[in-house]
């Protein structure tokens, strides 16, 4: 996975639009859309972006690095990254598990019919 695509995954993550991360490193949102498009990005701006979205995208090459990889082959990333995609669709499950359980309680109580859980 490209580094933007990891910087776009964290901000979505943290619930954070490109105009709100445009204003926190000082940049344009056409810039925030052309970062999340890049493979690589300097290392001011990764400072930046590290601090603003509170991760250190630095480890992610120490990683590669300490792996004997290539960036190319970065399978560690691809890993890291499927992790971290579980782990957000495991939290989004479970916040559409408690809406669920809101809106089946709503309804029972308005109709007083029962609907099943999950």
């Amino acid at each position: 996975m490209r580094i933007g695509e990891r910087i776009k995954n964290r901000a979505k993550d943290l619930r954070l639009g490109p105009t709100e991360l445009a204003k926190i490193i000082n940049t344009s949102k056409q810039n925030v859309y052309g970062i999340y498009r890049r493979d690589s990005v300097d290392s001011k701006l990764l400072f930046d972006l590290s601090k603003a979205l509170d991760t250190d995208f630095f480890s992610l090459y120490s990683k590669i690095l300490a792996s004997g990889s290539n960036l190319e082959e970065g399978s560690e990333l691809r890993a890291e990254s499927l992790e971290n995609d579980i782990v957000a669709v495991k939290k989004e499950l479970t916040d559409l598990r408690e809406k669920y359980a809101l809106l089946r309680a709503l309804f029972e109580a308005k109709t007083g019919e029962k609907i099943p859980e999950f």
